[in-house]
């Protein structure tokens, strides 16, 4: 049995606003559905993903040096040419003794046609409390339901999944941990050199502000996702590092 501990407000605040899931995505959603005009997405990156990662990309997450779980992007293409993206998030924390006391579980998947999202669904289990998203391209109107937002939008909107440089030209972002529209400022800060678990690689460095905030990605040269920092609520680190990613040693 699961324990409740009065740590767990300050565990909790770990994860701000990243990434969400997967095909379970079908919880009842508010019936009212709030209408938004949002700037159209940008154009999206034409790199293939299977040739700039592969079938599958990995990613450790540490918090305070320590590995607490794994971020795993899986790619393949459909015999209509579709991208199908899914991804898996699963973390767990321990304080004390209690090896166990805070878990978070995120799946999603994600189907791309010409370069647009055109149907999304994802699933979080933030320590028992499940929040679910999906979305749908309809023509131009981006319908996204779930469990706390019903939400038509005049142009479809990139979800919070890392993988394609693309994401950092956008202006709104559809959040999928909290099923909700963010507007972001994204502001490259330059190239750094980083590591990765196949040696140190140079990428571009960008920061998150507006509603999604804390947050740092990098991108290497051909464009591959190879680290992410944000930081929790109580100011500890929580880092991704490449451990494969397409990035050759």
């Amino acid at each position: 049995m699961k324990r409740s501990i009065s740590l767990l407000p300050v565990i909790a605040a770990l994860f701000l606003g990243h990434t969400a899931s997967a095909a379970d995505a079908v919880a009842a959603a508010p019936a009212e559905v709030s209408k938004r005009t949002v700037s159209p997405a940008p154009a999206m990156s034409d790199a293939d993903p299977l040739k700039l990662y592969g079938d599958e990309a990995i990613y450790d997450v540490f918090r305070k040096g320590k590995k607490i779980g794994e971020h795993h992007v899986m790619f393949s293409r459909s015999a209509a040419g579709d991208f199908n993206v899914k991804a898996t998030l699963n973390l767990q924390v321990s304080v004390l003794f209690i090896k166990r006391a805070y878990t978070f579980d995120y799946s999603s998947e994600e189907i791309w046609r010409d370069k647009r999202v055109v149907s999304m669904a994802a699933y979080t289990n933030d320590n028992g409390k499940v929040t679910t998203t999906a979305a749908v391209l309809e023509g131009s109107d981006f319908k996204i339901t779930g469990s706390r937002s019903n939400i038509l939008a005049n142009s479809w909107v990139v979800p919070t999944n890392h993988w394609n440089r693309g994401q950092v030209e956008a202006t709104v972002l559809l959040n999928t941990l909290n099923n909700r529209l963010a507007e972001v400022k994204i502001q490259h800060k330059g190239v750094e050199k980083i590591e990765t678990a196949n040696g140190a690689v140079e990428a571009d460095h960008f920061i998150y502000t507006g509603d999604l905030h804390d947050i740092d990605t990098w991108y290497d040269k051909p464009g591959r996702w190879v680290k992410m920092r944000f930081k929790a609520k109580d100011g500890s680190l929580i880092e991704y590092v490449c451990r494969k990613c397409g990035v050759s040693a």
